[in-house]
């Protein structure tokens, strides 16, 4: 910006001073025409005295050629007729033979009679170039004799002699040049009468002759001769005899500066500065306007969120990269101008867009109509690729429209995994409300039958041989040993149901400690057997209740675990593997490596779905929430147990075929965990 503001300045201050150049120059012209015009009238004035004294001589000169015997007097009368009331003229004298013989006024000029100009080589070329050229000849200024300075202007004098018969027809005259007029002219009061004085108080004059010639010639009649060097206006003087120009410039020379300059660079100097403060302000108001379109493009392209704008011919004006990989749109389409139909096409040529039952032009029509008609548009976009994308449009005050495009995929999978867990929640407490009030109504039912004993029928039988006398005592023992079988046997079912309310109730308080956090694992090195040894016994009788193959295979060595927690974790996982196994075998092994070993528990029930191999470790998630009430359990096991391997450092995961069972994998390490190199101070 600041690089165009420079040129601009620049620009400007050269077109300013090209128009103070421009306005100078035609200050010089104006003052050359003025001075033209001023000096033309001196021109006008200084020819018709030059003409009019001129005209004069060549008359004398003319009548005196006619009369070649003209005495003084007469000569005095014509002379006194030339001079008239021109007091600018000194003297007037006749030369025939180039010597003067008369003078007029004689008064103070008798030194000049008698003057041979042959003998005066001063004046002399004058002479003899007017004699040759025939023409009046003006010639200063020269000093006089009689003191001042004077001009001399001269014309030849012709004598005319008739050659032939006196009175004949065939006489011929013959001129033959005789002498010289001249006319002495005082050479102030010529300047005075021309005007010339007067125009020499304003400038600077020069009044010469084109082609001086002879060393008494014309060079200089008025004025400096360097006023040729600067230069003057030039007006030539139209004489016949000679060829004379006027030159002239302004007293002191042109001027360096108009009479006006200063107000013309003050005008120049605030339209220059309004121009560069308009230019600075419209650079200003275009940089802010960059600056403000930069950082709304650097905050649009900084959203996590696609972001469009079309203007109010749903023409595309701005969009983001999120935009276009939502819609896995080319980046040629994405450009100023481009139709909203267009990049709507490209969404479906691109197989991300479906208008599911209406056709494409209905569906593009459609959504155009409710951009414009509703003002706002809220819809959901269910992508091909599976992405769901909220689709927020607005339609500005403007008729701009700007859209945004959030992805709700995650959020999606985030709610319907939430609802999930809900239901999940949901099934599970009903679940669990149906396993606790099971060995709750067993152990009560019991308690109550204990208390009414004697209404058992083998106390009610003991009862009636005692109150007999004749009763074999092998007979009673028989009897009691009934009653107490019938009263163990209620006890054992008691117990049952009070270990399976326990189990119960450590599931609970096991998931909350671990989602709080505070479950505790003290890990200790333990052979493998002591864990799957009271494993082994305790479920082998529940598989082959079930008539279920029960196999074990352990390799010999030890694991670093919590062996408490680590036997949870394997009653867990192989009592869900009889549980949910109609028949066939459940296989326990267990593979030492180097680091860890590998606790397998496979079945061959009825599978896992391979989309549910994570989530059946979620809290409250079951697959199947009614084969877990058949089998009994509250569902929280497997969560459970993944969160103690976890503990332990190790892991659970899961592999299944469906119909043809499953396999859980238990990797535990089998020694503890190395700790970082401690510092040993010296």
């Amino acid at each position: 910006m600041w690089s165009l503001f420079l040129c601009a300045t620049v620009l400007i201050l050269l077109t300013a001073y090209r128009l103070d150049r421009l306005s100078y120059a035609n200050f010089i012209q104006q003052v050359r025409t003025d001075t033209y015009l001023e000096l033309l009238v001196v021109k006008e004035n200084f020819q018709s005295v030059v003409h009019e004294q001129s005209l004069a001589l060549r008359e004398l000169a003319t009548f005196l050629g006619e009369n070649p015997g003209i005495a003084q007097g007469e000569f005095s009368y014509r002379a006194q007729k030339v001079r008239g009331a021109d007091d600018s003229i000194i003297n007037i004298a006749v030369a025939p033979d180039l010597v003067i013989s008369m003078v007029y006024p004689v008064e103070g000029n008798e030194g000049a009679l008698g003057l041979n100009y042959r003998e005066n080589q001063e004046q002399l070329p004058g002479v003899l170039r007017a004699l040759e050229t025939g023409r009046n000849v003006l010639v200063g200024p020269v000093n006089l004799a009689q003191g001042g300075v004077g001009l001399i202007m001269r014309a030849p004098l012709y004598y005319s002699e008739y050659q032939g018969p006196a009175a004949g027809r065939d006489a011929v005259a013959r001129p033959r040049s005789q002498g010289i007029v001249s006319v002495v002219l005082d050479y102030q009061k010529f300047l005075d009468q021309t005007g010339i004085s007067q125009a020499a108080t304003k400038y600077d004059l020069l009044i010469d002759a084109a082609d001086p010639v002879g060393a008494d010639g014309l060079v200089s009649l008025f004025g400096d001769p360097a006023v040729k060097d600067q230069d003057p206006v030039k007006l030539d003087f139209d004489f016949a005899f000679e060829n004379w120009h006027l030159l002239a410039t302004p007293k002191g020379g042109w001027p360096d500066r108009s009479t006006s300059q200063w107000e013309e660079r003050l005008v120049m100097a605030i339209v220059a500065s309004s121009l560069l403060a308009l230019l600075g302000y419209i650079l200003w108001l275009a940089e802010t306007r960059k600056s403000a379109r930069m950082l709304l493009s650097d905050g649009i392209e900084a959203l996590n969120d696609g972001f469009v704008m079309f203007d109010k011919d749903d023409r595309l004006i701005l969009s983001n990269a999120k935009y276009k990989e939502l819609y896995n749109l080319p980046s040629e389409l994405l450009r100023p101008g481009t139709p909203f139909k267009d990049i709507v096409k490209a969404g479906f040529k691109g197989g991300k867009l479906s208008s599911g039952n209406m056709g494409e032009e209905e569906w593009i029509a459609k959504r155009v109509h409710a951009r414009r008609v509703g003002g706002a548009l809220q819809e959901e976009h269910h992508l091909a690729d599976g992405k769901v994308i909220k689709v927020s449009d607005q339609l500005m005050q403007n008729g701009h429209s700007v859209g945004l495009r959030v992805d709700m995929t995650e959020f999606s999978k985030a709610k319907a995994a939430a609802e999930a867990a809900s239901e999940a929640k949901s099934d599970f407490m009903g679940l669990l409300s149906h396993e606790l009030r099971t060995p709750l109504t067993v152990i009560l039912g019991v308690a109550r039958l204990s208390t009414n004993a004697r209404l058992l029928a083998p106390s009610k039988e003991l009862l009636a041989a005692l109150e007999t006398n004749d009763v074999d005592p092998e007979e009673l023992k028989v009897i009691a040993n009934r009653m107490f079988d019938q009263l163990s046997g209620m006890m054992d079912r008691m117990i049952q149901s009070g270990e399976h309310l326990l189990h119960l109730i450590n599931e609970m308080l096991d998931i909350a400690k671990i989602e709080a956090g505070s479950l505790t694992i003290i890990p200790s090195l333990c052979d493998i057997s002591q864990i799957v040894d009271p494993v082994v016994q305790q479920l082998t009788t529940l598989s082959h209740a079930k008539g279920l193959e029960f196999h074990v295979s352990a390799d010999q060595g030890s694991v670093y675990v919590d062996k408490v927690r680590t036997r949870q974790i394997l009653f867990n996982l192989v009592g869900n593997a009889i549980k949910f196994t109609e028949a066939g075998r459940v296989n326990l092994s267990v593979k030492v490596h180097e680091n860890t070993a590998v606790f397998e528990v496979c079945d061959t029930g009825d599978g896992i779905p391979a989309e549910e191999y994570e989530t059946i470790f979620d809290a409250f998630y079951q697959i199947d929430s009614t084969a877990t009430r058949r089998a009994g359990g509250t569902g929280m096991g497997l969560a459970i147990s993944r969160s103690l391997a976890e503990l332990q450092g190790g892991n659970l995961t899961v592999a299944s075929t469906m119909g043809q069972g499953s396999c859980f994998s238990l990797t535990l390490p089998t020694t503890a965990p190395s700790e970082p190199d401690k510092d040993i101070d010296a």
